[in-house]
């Protein structure tokens, strides 16, 4: 990647720290996959939203575009966020129900599926905030391939279709965002983050 998300990561960490310590191991897993799902919740309308608005640059659509999603987290899918789930809306490329086994092996202890639910929290944080910055290069004039690639570092053909926020979502993770991430879990372990 040649964004440095090492804040966003270090903001997961501490958001992990905190649940583990507020919610019971039973309740832990549950709230983790619902927060992954609030985020992608309001990613999914900040996406066509952002989209129709013009900024000179970068730096400057970036701070407006962040507002814009927590607004719209915490006004408009926050109240409307257990209904979500509980109809299984899909996101992206995920489903609520996808994760059931997860959060019911989880919350009686399982270590394993406890990491999955959290990498998996860690990803999609990484992949929403790859987003925001895509839209702020997009609606600063920069074109969305173009903009993939200032990101990533990766050379992709400029017809690569980009149409929707799971096409975006795809695209950065075969682009390596998962092995960024890894990276940043390697830096962590060896306490430089």
């Amino acid at each position: 990647m040649n964004v440095d998300l090492t804040s966003t990561f270090k903001d997961s960490r501490a958001l992990i720290n905190t649940w583990t310590d507020r919610y019971s191991r039973e309740e832990y897993p549950k709230k983790v996959v619902m927060n992954t799902f609030y985020r992608k919740y309001a990613t999914e309308i900040l996406w066509s939203k952002a989209l129709k608005n013009s900024y000179k640059d970068w730096e400057t659509a970036y701070e407006p575009i962040k507002r814009e999603y927590e607004r719209i987290a915490q006004n408009e899918i926050l109240p409307i966020l257990e209904s979500q789930l509980k109809s299984d809306k899909k996101v992206t490329t995920m489903r609520f129900s996808d994760f059931t086994s997860y959060i019911n092996s989880a919350s009686k202890g399982d270590k394993e599926a406890i990491k999955g639910i959290e990498y998996t929290y860690f990803l999609n944080r990484m992949f929403d905030e790859l987003v925001i910055i895509w839209l702020s290069f997009v609606t600063s004039g920069t074109s969305r391939v173009e903009a993939v690639m200032k990101l990533t570092g990766a050379v992709i053909p400029r017809e690569v279709p980009i149409n929707s926020y799971a096409e975006l979502e795809n695209l950065f993770d075969q682009l390596g965002a998962e092995h960024y991430l890894r990276s940043l879990f390697m830096k962590e372990h060896n306490k430089q983050i």
